[in-house]
């Protein structure tokens, strides 16, 4: 049996997969990020790996944790004692758990778009990353991202002589203001989970054929090819590569998907949506070790 774990910024969730790839069982507690808060955020997975442990009635093999945050942390993160004694446990990055999910095999890339951006890929078993950021250096093509052109493109409108168009009558009632000074007091102070929402409101307004609205959709979905055309580039791969995207802006924005399968200049072999969870990752990675 194996313990796969997705550790994320929202919550932490698991699955022991057996030895045929069918999940047995699965479980979910509160978020997994240590750069929310480290203590919790283990309280949270060793959570899902006791319920995970519990319900197997075979030997555990092998425990994969894809955790977030973990590129940034590793060699500072601090293992629970109760992690020292799991003969083989392997730890990774969420996106890398995801990115094994989707392409258990050969070479590609996971394009995920969610409040943030990052593009990971795999060739020969080397991994590469392009993005993750954050918000203040860059997660272009993020939901954070949109929102945030979409207030610019709000408050350029409020201060304008020109009339003021719908898209911005639309975000201005659903954020409750009337004038710039309000857009700017809504805006710093939201988190970021709150403005990355506004994204929602961008896709609806685009499916009614708002132009504003998909002139910044465009815009988004722009950033993210450019970024998927440098990873590919930089891994130097060929047209038997993957794609796979991942995350609320690519798997249910009814644009941005087929822009991009249109508009990227460089030839995969498939471009998918990504279907299986990214616990499923841990299949994978606990095979090729």
């Amino acid at each position: 049996m194996i313990i796969g774990i997705d550790a994320g910024g929202t919550s932490t969730k698991g699955a022991l997969i057996s030895k045929e790839k069918e999940v047995v069982a699965t479980f979910q507690s509160g978020y997994g990020n240590p750069l929310i808060n480290e203590g919790q955020a283990i309280v949270h997975i060793n959570e899902v790996i006791k319920a995970c442990w519990e319900a197997s009635d075979q030997n555990i093999e092998h425990v994969v944790i894809g955790i977030a945050g973990y590129s940034t942390l590793k060699g500072q993160l601090t293992i629970p004692e109760e992690w020292k004694g799991i003969k083989n446990l392997t730890l990774v990055n969420d996106a890398e758990l995801a990115l094994e999910a989707g392409i258990p095999e050969g070479d590609g890339i996971l394009s995920i778009a969610g409040t943030g951006s990052i593009h990971i890929g795999k060739k020969k078993g080397k991994i590469y990353t392009v993005g993750g950021w954050g918000h203040l250096l860059g997660d272009e093509g993020g939901g954070y991202d949109l929102g945030r052109m979409t207030i610019r493109k709000v408050l350029e409108s409020l201060e304008s002589s020109h009339p003021v168009p719908h898209f911005t009558h639309s975000i201005l009632q659903q954020i409750d203001c009337s004038n710039a000074t309000e857009v700017k007091a809504w805006f710093y102070s939201q988190e970021k989970n709150q403005v990355a929402n506004l994204a929602k409101s961008v896709s609806k307004l685009a499916e009614d054929e708002d132009p504003v609205a998909i002139h910044l959709i465009k815009s988004s979905s722009e950033a993210l090819v450019r970024q998927i055309e440098r990873l590919y580039q930089w891994m130097d791969l060929g047209p038997e590569a993957k794609l796979v995207t991942a995350g609320s802006i690519l798997l249910t924005n009814n644009y941005c998907f087929p822009f991009i399968k249109k508009h990227l200049s460089v030839p995969f072999k498939e471009i998918n949506k990504l279907t299986e969870p990214a616990y499923m990752g841990a299949y994978s990675i606990a095979h090729k070790k």
